[in-house]
């Protein structure tokens, strides 16, 4: 799972649990707010779960009248020649591919998945 992935889920779920304690919203009245059910909800609110969609992400935070921003850029430079650099003395494989995929992410600011649709 990326940090990046865990992060952006954190940072959403942080701003919906604010939102929810100033609207004085229970789990049950978010859930009939955004016409799920409370188990969803709890999905939204756990920081750690990375598999909510954009969809129920802007569906959320449309809710809560907030806005979802979601923003992409490329690494420093610095990091992105350290990683070239661990890159260039590595032997092993398995970490070979996941620098190079952490280079190409950083270069092009986004998944290496997304570059080949």
């Amino acid at each position: 799972m990326s940090a990046a992935a865990l992060q952006l889920k954190k940072s959403l779920a942080d701003a919906i649990k604010h939102q929810m304690k100033f609207d004085h919203l229970s789990i049950s009245s978010f859930a009939k707010k955004t016409k799920t059910n409370r188990n969803s909800v709890r999905r939204i609110l756990d920081g750690k779960n990375t598999s909510i969609t954009l969809k129920t992400m802007a569906k959320a935070a449309e809710a809560l009248n907030l806005e979802l921003t979601l923003s992409v850029k490329q690494l420093p430079l610095g990091k992105l020649g350290r990683i070239a650099g661990q890159l260039a003395v590595t032997d092993d494989a398995k970490k070979a591919a996941e620098l190079k995929k952490q280079f190409l992410e950083g270069y092009y600011g986004q998944s290496v998945n997304q570059l080949d649709a």
